[in-house]
């Protein structure tokens, strides 16, 4: 979608993001600032940073809150024509350590959004649901009539989301779309796969140390493409709560993005050291269908692997001070 045509359709709209100061979030808000959105943030920076939204933050309304708090629903919705909510714990060892947190922040605050939407004039919400609603499939590509059969607290905390959704839409006619959102990685990352590989070469050039045997499968998604599949699906009108996947459609192992950020970086023979185990929850095949999306919206991921890689190194080695030493 241009800019063009998001300014046609976002211009003067008054869009909600919860979640807006985070890393997806973040690239959300400010593609629709540019466009001519009146935007909401809110956000409890357990995750986000003011850092992101640093470069528009006098062009949004800011409010730090936690959508669990009496109140704090409604007094977000007021006025709002467009949601994308995003606030969550996004972290499956997160929740794997905490799962009483995770349920809290995911599905409680979920909750309390729609409640307070049933007494709102929203045209729509999008909610961020999660590839991990899916476990470990055992058929591909993974479309979205397949089985949910979540593997960790965060996948059920997810699939709870969604049961949620679907019965808020069922039961009070609330414009609901689910977007399932795979890995999504770009500038701003502060944490995964990438992130993880990119803080441990900078520290040590000639060895890397990945989790589990580097096999595992994943569909990565450039943070420009999730977004654009977000605001494609922000714009839709649907009378029951649709459900679409959201990624790119092509599939890398964990030792194909290792070997492209070593490529990307310019570094020399760096020494792969496997650690034989993952964590708890972590699928080890993901690759997504996501023709539903594309033939209801017109989607289609602009950014392939490498050069998507190549603009998140660039970005870190301008922000060396957003990369942690631990």
């Amino acid at each position: 979608m241009t800019d063009e045509l998001v300014g046609r359709w976002y211009k003067d709209k008054k869009v909600l993001i919860t979640g807006g100061a985070g890393f997806i979030g973040s690239h959300l808000a400010e593609v629709l600032v540019r466009n001519g959105a009146h935007v909401r943030i809110v956000d409890d920076l357990s995750a986000g940073s003011l850092q992101n939204i640093l470069d528009y933050r006098s062009l949004v309304e800011f409010q730090q809150s936690d959508l669990r708090e009496e109140g704090v629903a409604a007094k977000c919705l007021d006025g709002i024509e467009v949601v994308f909510h995003l606030a969550a714990n996004a972290s499956v060892p997160h929740s794997v350590n905490n799962p009483r947190e995770d349920f809290s922040r995911n599905v409680y605050g979920t909750f309390n959004l729609l409640e307070a939407a049933r007494d709102c004039e929203v045209q729509s919400i999008v909610v961020a649901s999660s590839g991990a609603v899916y476990g470990q499939p055992d058929r591909f590509p993974i479309v979205e009539t397949d089985m949910i059969r979540p593997i960790s607290p965060y996948g059920a905390s997810k699939a709870a989301v969604e049961a949620t959704c679907q019965a808020f839409n069922a039961s009070y006619g609330v414009p609901i779309t689910i977007a399932r959102i795979f890995n999504t990685y770009g500038p701003r990352q502060p944490r995964f796969v990438m992130y993880d590989f990119y803080r441990k070469l900078r520290q040590n050039p000639a060895r890397l140390d990945i989790l589990g045997d580097g096999r595992q499968i994943r569909d990565y998604c450039f943070v420009a493409d999730t977004v654009e599949a977000l605001i494609q699906l922000g714009r839709l009108d649907f009378s029951v709560c649709e459900v679409f996947n959201v990624s790119s459609g092509q599939s890398y192992s964990v030792v194909d993005v290792a070997r492209a950020m070593v490529d990307i970086m310019g570094l020399g023979d760096v020494e792969f050291c496997f650690t034989g185990e993952s964590w708890a929850g972590d699928a080890q095949r993901w690759e997504v269908s996501i023709e539903k999306l594309t033939s209801v919206t017109g989607y289609q991921p602009s950014c392939d692997l490498y050069t998507g890689l190549r603009c998140f190194v660039e970005w870190f080695d301008a922000h060396p001070e957003r990369i942690s030493t631990g």
